[in-house]
């Protein structure tokens, strides 16, 4: 098995370590946002809102004056989880599928930091505007806060994705 990936990169391989690095990235970055609420007492993050958008897509609505008053759903917290650990996993997948599982070689900080700042697209362009905040968080009562905070949370889920190519890096080379 091991000559099959010695000089080439399985895409089942990337996938299975897509969804370990993105796993652990994301749960650094909950770490992070929790001992910010201890120590800080900054609130945390309403998953609830992010479940509640993904199920009304279900519906069909895809865009919301405001998430928040819009009508509960069924399962809303669980699918927020879930959605927030598949955005990680997602992010991690494109890591490596720019730089392949060679990058766990030696993992480089700054190909985490540009995919961590690339992906701020993201709630800038899709989630923020259609949960009702406007396009990165423009119609927020503080639009330079919202925008900081989604930088810091993907500089914070670079650092994850940086530590996280270390802790996996002895199971990727056994691979191999």
């Amino acid at each position: 098995m091991t000559t099959l990936y010695r000089n080439t990169t399985h895409p089942l391989q990337i996938m299975i370590y897509s969804v370990l690095l993105g796993v652990i990235a994301t749960a650094f970055l909950d770490l992070i946002n929790y001992l910010q609420h201890v120590a800080l007492n900054t609130p945390l993050t309403r998953y609830e809102f992010i479940g509640r958008w993904v199920l009304y897509m279900f519906d069909g609505q895809f865009v919301h004056e405001s998430i928040k008053a819009a009508a509960a759903k069924p399962g809303e917290l669980a699918m927020g989880w879930f959605g927030h650990y598949a955005i990680g996993v997602l992010f991690a997948w494109m890591l490596l599928a720019l730089w392949k599982l060679k990058w766990f070689d030696a993992p480089k900080f700054w190909p985490a930091l540009f995919v961590g700042l690339v992906t701020c697209a993201i709630p800038y362009f899709l989630m923020q505007p259609g949960m009702g905040s406007g396009i990165a968080g423009l119609n927020t009562p503080d639009p330079l806060a919202a925008q900081l905070k989604v930088v810091y949370s993907h500089v914070i889920f670079a650092i994850g994705l940086w530590l996280g190519g270390y802790l996996l890096r002895p199971l990727v080379a056994k691979s191999r």
